[in-house]
């Protein structure tokens, strides 16, 4: 679980994520870009990692499978994209978040979910 989460990709974008929500909540400061997606993109891999450290915890040599992964992209793009932009005026919906969810995704999968997390060959 601890070798999870000291990935660096992992804390990359947990400190991503706190800069930009700082510059934004604290300082009032919204680069067009990275306001619009830079939170969508580190999403997945920040909640599928914990959920994975979750899972170590007890199983150390865990690795999320393709069906745990892709209904979290599912709830996550039909929630933000389709659900909430129907009841309240905050929220908008975009097809370009869900491009970031899926990179987010595959970043997670590759990079995190994959072998080189805990050391595991990823034929076994």
């Amino acid at each position: 679980m601890r070798k999870t989460l000291s990935n660096p990709v992992f804390l990359l974008a947990v400190v991503l994520a706190t800069v930009n929500q700082i510059l934004e909540k604290g300082f009032g400061i919204f680069i067009p870009l990275i306001h619009s997606y830079l939170d969508d993109l580190l999403c997945l891999p920040i909640v599928l990692t914990l959920g994975l450290a979750a899972y170590r915890f007890f199983w150390p040599n865990y690795r999320l499978t393709t069906w745990h992964m892709l209904p979290v992209l599912l709830v996550y793009s039909v929630y933000f994209e389709i659900y909430l932009p129907s009841v309240t005026a905050n929220a908008t919906a975009d097809i370009v978040d869900v491009v970031m969810y899926t990179i987010g995704l595959t970043v997670f999968g590759y990079f995190i979910n994959g072998s080189d997390a805990v050391g595991l060959e990823l034929n076994q």
